[in-house]
């Protein structure tokens, strides 16, 4: 079916543009790189653009990616659908909530969302007019290199990548490919929380507080410079594609959240070496949500777990489920340092466990000294991990075995 472009009257939808960003709604180059500081706007920007064209143009088959798949639909997925509800247009829509995909009826315009974890997903998707890459400093250039390529053929409309993200590390590969080489197809446009006129006052005294408590955060999140994080809770990792079937230690811990996400990881210790697999990382999960979501973990209920001892009714909540499960012990500085003493190796996949070991940091004296004292910030994976590892040898380990897709879990006691 052929669709036209529908007239719409968005003259009356609520002004949520800040200046900086008004030019951009008629940028046709291939590639705009939207980077700079946290609150910048440049988020909603790139979604608000992506449905203006959805709304007016006709025929689109919009990408809209991030890393991981579940990350998605809590977060750019119902974003773009609360949107439509706000500016009055929901009823025009067809939406698949499963596949996650969004058909304005009268253009005729697609939007679908994906994750790079699920590749099948992505060989399936043909025709691709426009992507958007949420938090692209998440992706690999590989991953970037496939979506590159799959932008191509004679298109009735202009074809754009938009990339938004904050530039933590300085030896990331977007500032090679985008910032230390001129490309003739690229726009790149830089923000902070002082271009966003819709920011509020209690966020901005968040960021203005980082230059006491971390400066190399303020630079990075408040002014968006490219950075190094200094003193790294864990500098050192490494990257392994799966965890050893035969590990001594196999535990499990628990970080408990609503607003911020419930992370759970799984740790396997062999030697001195600590293997680390996030399982769950999910926000404004219930209790009784969350173990739904680890029940189905085959081994999962009788594998020794240690939980945020901080919430000891959701603990007894666990075990009244039938887990296996106690309280962690809490000193931080300790756990840390109980961590530290393996050789950290992350099993592929476990993106916002990753996220977090790239970010994690102790808190900085006024000369830039590193304090016994990690920022309260980007910890909660790293929580649960130093909740599962800071048990000492009081356990005496009873090697029941279970298969996870080909990985084994053992118990503990």
């Amino acid at each position: 079916m052929n669709h036209q472009a529908a007239v719409i009257d968005l003259s009356g939808l609520p002004d949520a543009t800040n200046e900086v960003y008004v030019p951009l709604y008629t940028n046709k180059s291939r590639y705009l790189v939207l980077y700079g500081g946290a609150g910048s706007g440049k988020s909603i920007f790139a979604r608000d653009k992506l449905l203006y064209r959805t709304l007016t143009e006709s025929g689109h088959r919009f990408l809209v990616a991030r890393k991981v798949a579940r990350t998605l639909r809590k977060s750019v997925y119902s974003s773009f659908v609360r949107t439509l509800s706000e500016w009055g247009l929901l009823h025009l829509c067809s939406i698949n909530k499963t596949d996650m995909e969004i058909v304005f009826k009268p253009t005729g315009s697609t939007i679908m969302f994906i994750g790079m974890d699920d590749p099948e997903k992505i060989k399936s998707i043909d025709k691709i007019t426009g992507i958007w890459l949420e938090e692209a400093s998440e992706f690999t250039l590989d991953d970037f290199t496939q979506l590159d390529l799959r932008l191509r053929g004679q298109l009735e409309h202009y074809k754009q990548i938009t990339l938004s993200f904050n530039p933590v590390n300085a030896n990331h590969w977007l500032k090679k490919r985008f910032f230390e080489r001129h490309d003739a197809q690229s726009t790149v446009v830089h923000t902070t929380y002082l271009d966003n006129r819709f920011l509020d006052d209690a966020y901005i005294r968040v960021l203005n507080e980082l230059k006491e408590t971390n400066y190399s955060y303020y630079e990075i999140y408040a002014l968006g410079k490219w950075g190094s994080l200094e003193g790294l809770v864990y500098p050192h990792w490494e990257l392994v594609d799966e965890m050893p079937a035969d590990c001594e230690v196999r535990r499990w811990g628990q970080d408990f959240g609503y607003n911020n996400p419930s992370a759970t990881v799984l740790i396997g210790i062999m030697g001195r070496d600590l293997y680390v697999q996030e399982l769950l990382y999910e926000s404004e999960l219930t209790n009784a949500q969350l173990i739904d979501r680890l029940k189905p973990i085959p081994g999962l209920l009788t594998l020794q777990g240690f939980l945020d001892s901080a919430e000891p009714d959701r603990i007894q909540e666990f075990r009244n489920a039938g887990f296996n499960v106690r309280p962690a012990r809490k000193e931080v500085k300790a756990g840390i340092d109980k961590v530290k003493s393996y050789r950290l190796k992350v099993v592929k996949g476990s993106q916002n466990l990753i996220n977090e070991l790239e970010l994690y940091c102790w808190k900085l004296s006024r000369d830039k000294e590193p304090l016994d004292e990690p920022v309260k910030q980007h910890d909660h994976a790293l929580d649960a991990l130093r909740y599962a590892v800071f048990q000492g040898n009081q356990f005496e380990v009873k090697k029941l075995t279970y298969k996870v897709d080909g990985l084994q879990l053992h118990t503990t006691t």
